[in-house]
């Protein structure tokens, strides 16, 4: 098959063109090519071939025998080229979005759809539990093609859609003192400590929470665990005295052991998760698209 080194698509396509008109100066035209070189093609193809895929006559050009089987096999071969380049374009492309701790099963099924709606073509998202500053360095450096983190990020080169946005309570366990309280101000939570996280991992809504916090005049002693999982969260609020936890309500839906009391006010602390891509990435304009569709 060495003689087919080299030869491109497009010269099989002069090729059809040529013995379908039967006239080089023709098919030059069609192709809006000169008619020396496409002379010179098909006497290149030819030689290459080691085959006489043309008589020349008078009034034009007339396939050969060869030249005939050579035609009906290079359409096969080009008919059925398309038909795979068909399939692979309507294959579901695989895009990667990564997962901060605290999405729910409800949230993260939401945000999948909201990508293969908005997404112009099929595609299949896969995901992976990543910290929300770890997702940020992955979408630049193109390992992740989406990013589900809590608000607000750092960086301007994001698009960002807002995806969730939930009222963040005090969750004590059941047998806090403060378990049985109604509601909780500002004042009953001065004495508390707070259970946190390695800022680390969410950097933006860390500085912004403990701002918030101060603004209201609490500045707790923070109790960090770095562990996302329940059973280890209700151990230690059961566990270390006079420590509280801030998340929303669905955190203790289901639990008998913990008890989400809501604090009083208007102004009160909110948990915000968000779909991020590259701005000026193929993503960015997924991104836009459910932002201008999801309700602010």
């Amino acid at each position: 098959m060495d003689e087919l080194d080299g030869l491109e698509i497009r010269h099989l396509r002069y090729f059809l063109m040529v013995a379908r008109t039967g006239k080089i100066l023709t098919a030059s035209q069609e192709l809006n090519i000169a008619q020396p070189s496409l002379s010179q093609l098909i006497q290149r193809l030819e030689r290459r071939l080691g085959l006489t895929l043309f008589n020349r006559t008078a009034r034009g050009v007339e396939l050969t025998a060869a030249g005939e089987v050579f035609r009906r096999g290079v359409e096969r071969m080009l008919a059925e080229l398309d038909e795979v380049l068909a399939e692979a374009g309507s294959a579901a492309l695989v895009v990667r979005a990564g997962v901060c701790a605290g999405v729910s099963p409800v949230l993260l099924g939401d945000i999948e759809n909201a990508i293969i709606a908005n997404s112009g073509r099929t595609v299949s998202p896969q995901f992976s539990a990543v910290s929300s500053s770890r997702q940020l360095e992955l979408l630049r450096t193109g390992e992740l093609d989406f990013a589900i983190v809590r608000l607000p990020l750092d960086g301007d080169e994001f698009e960002v859609a807002g995806m969730d946005d939930q009222e963040l309570g005090v969750v004590v366990h059941a047998d806090h003192p403060l378990a049985g309280r109604a509601t909780l101000g500002w004042d009953d939570l001065r004495d508390q400590r707070l259970l946190w996280f390695d800022a680390r991992r969410a950097p933006g809504y860390a500085q912004g929470l403990l701002a918030e916090l101060a603004g209201h005049g609490w500045r707790p002693r923070l109790h960090t665990v770095d562990n996302d999982r329940h059973a280890l969260f209700t151990h230690t609020l059961r566990a270390a005295p006079n420590l509280v936890a801030l998340r929303p309500r669905s955190t203790a839906e289901g639990d008998p052991q913990l008890v989400w009391i809501p604090i009083a006010g208007d102004d009160v602390p909110r948990e915000r998760f968000g779909l991020a891509a590259l701005r000026e990435g193929v993503h960015g304009a997924t991104v836009r698209r459910i932002a201008a569709a999801t309700p602010a």
